[in-house]
């Protein structure tokens, strides 16, 4: 631990005289800190005016003010305005014989000062999404690691490190067989290579830990402080509140700071009478465990996105077959989205002409459910022949995984099919 962080975490919270050394360099210390608070979390604070923001993500901290996202909006708080805890972290308003309160509320960010963690955390921008990855050393090697469904369904990706720079120079990519997790070795410097926890395990149930990310796509760089609930051979589950933009981000050993998982999914809250008043009836957060050995997968870049695009083709033809079957989804986006899609012009030619045929009072139900029986048998076969071209027995885990899921998925939309046509008469 630096000499400045120790200052940081005895002499902001404690009532000591400082020397002037120690004062110099907490004031150093609490400029460092301004300078990167960009992303600390707060899950509520209270400005001395009382007003009270809730899910506060810092974007920017001058010697003046605090500018911050909450869930309201965007908002600034002056120095004299702001909670007791900014007031003593950033240094507004205090002199080397201050003296803290016996109690301040905690950040979610466990410890602040340690923001050069942040400094390996990178922001992944495709042109479907947007996702976390971070950088990480195997042996002699720095990797990017990040979930392999970041970057699936993309055609391009950027990777940007927290000031804007791109990074560019990667090796072949890696895909891990049998998980949602990938690396790609890194040709150039990185400011930050976090370690990665021993493949003979360290993951433990209560092991606290830092989730970090750029949660809900915001284009900043968090920390969610929590513990390990569960560990499993491949995922360990957290407690971290993470969302969406988290994913590919590191789950980081709170004390340590090595790397134990990729946060990769979330499950939904269960409603069944045997959840009830457990924490499984509650949203439940995944990551991928890279404390362990996992077997390597190596593939172009270009190939693994191909597979994710051709996966992401039959979701959405399955998407929309399925919205093609329910009237009252007729009008949705999807039909918008997928306006070029043969059954998407069917089904909005369908509608054109119910609301002509009715608007010159001439509509004939035989008549519609004749047009509906041709739409239904022309996706069908459509839908075979998509289906029969479509091999993803050679693909990456994960989209091998992914594919023969969207497989079974189709057969059952196609049984509908089979059944509707032969129904509508």
């Amino acid at each position: 631990m630096t000499r400045p962080l120790r200052l940081a975490l005895a002499l902001i919270s404690l009532s000591l005289p400082l020397s002037a050394d120690d004062a110099a360099e907490l004031a150093k210390l609490r400029s460092l800190v301004r300078e990167h608070a960009a992303g600390m979390n707060f899950s509520s604070v209270k400005s001395q005016g009382g007003k009270v923001f809730n899910d506060v993500i810092v974007t920017k901290v001058t010697e003046t003010s605090v500018t911050f996202h909450h869930e309201k909006g965007e908002a600034t708080l002056e120095a004299d305005d702001c909670p007791t805890v900014w007031a003593e972290l950033f240094g507004f308003g205090t002199s080397t014989e201050t003296t803290a309160p016996a109690e301040t509320p905690k950040p979610s960010l466990a410890k602040p000062a340690d923001t050069a963690v942040a400094e390996a955390i990178a922001v992944i921008e495709g042109d479907k999404g947007t996702g976390t990855g971070f950088f990480g050393r195997d042996g002699e090697q720095t990797y990017l690691y990040s979930a392999a469904h970041v970057l699936s369904g993309n055609s391009r990706l950027k990777v940007k490190l927290r000031n804007g720079t791109l990074v560019t120079k990667f090796g072949q990519l890696e895909a891990a067989e049998g998980g949602d997790l990938i690396r790609l070795p890194v040709n150039e410097p990185v400011p930050k290579v976090l370690e990665i926890g021993a493949a003979s395990g360290v993951s433990k149930v209560g092991t606290p830990i830092l989730a970090s990310g750029n949660a809900a796509g915001a284009g900043t760089v968090g920390f969610e402080q929590g513990k390990i609930l569960g560990v499993g051979p491949e995922s360990i589950e957290i407690d971290a509140q993470v969302i969406q933009g988290n994913s590919g981000g590191p789950i980081i050993h709170g004390e340590t700071h090595q790397v134990l998982g990729v946060v990769t999914h979330l499950t939904a809250e269960r409603k069944d009478l045997w959840a009830k008043g457990t924490r499984f009836a509650d949203v439940r957060r995944f990551g991928c465990r890279v404390d362990r050995t996992w077997q390597w997968k190596q593939v172009p870049v270009d190939v693994f996105l191909k597979e994710g695009k051709a996966v992401q083709a039959i979701h959405d033809q399955s998407e929309l077959m399925i919205a093609a079957m329910q009237p009252d989804k007729w009008k949705d986006e999807i039909f918008q989205t997928q306006k070029d899609n043969p059954l998407s012009r069917d089904i909005v030619a369908l509608q054109g002409w119910i609301t002509q045929q009715q608007s010159g009072q001439r509509f004939s139900e035989m008549d519609r459910k004749k047009r509906l029986r041709g739409i239904f048998d022309g996706a069908r076969h459509r839908s075979k022949a998509q289906m029969a071209e479509f091999k993803c027995d050679g693909f990456t885990w994960f989209h091998r995984e992914s594919g023969q899921q969207e497989i079974k998925t189709r057969q059952e939309i196609d049984k509908a099919y089979e059944s509707a046509v032969n129904d509508i008469r």
